[in-house]
């Protein structure tokens, strides 16, 4: 199970890698990461209801704390595209900002509520 979850991890991560390699413009690059971040939320989605069916006694925990992660997510990202505002920066460093945080928001997850101890 580690192997797989470790294997779709650098998957994504190569095929993001790539896109941006071949991105030249900001709107490129944005693109890029938003869809970055619909494979990341997805993949965040997933993590999050195995930890609901392994950890079902504590869901309920689980979700509270999901609800909190998510305003600071936004809140974080929003802070550095307005640390950003005075340039096109702005628009790639929300965007990967959020690609970042989810992907760590999966690995919490992972070894909080999923992994075998």
């Amino acid at each position: 199970m580690k192997k797989l979850i470790l294997l779709s991890l650098l998957l994504s991560f190569n095929a993001h890698s790539d896109c941006l390699d071949n991105a030249i413009t900001t709107t490129a690059m944005v693109a890029c990461y938003e869809t970055q971040l619909e494979i990341e939320e997805q993949k965040l989605s997933d993590m999050l209801n195995k930890a609901y069916k392994k950890s079902d006694w504590i869901s309920d925990e689980i979700k509270q704390s999901q609800k909190y992660w998510l305003q600071y997510r936004d809140a974080q990202c929003s802070a550095i595209y307005s640390f950003y505002e005075r340039g096109t920066m702005r628009f790639i460093a929300h965007p990967s900002c959020m690609v970042e945080l989810s992907k760590q928001r999966q690995k919490e997850i992972y070894t909080s509520f999923v992994e075998d101890w």
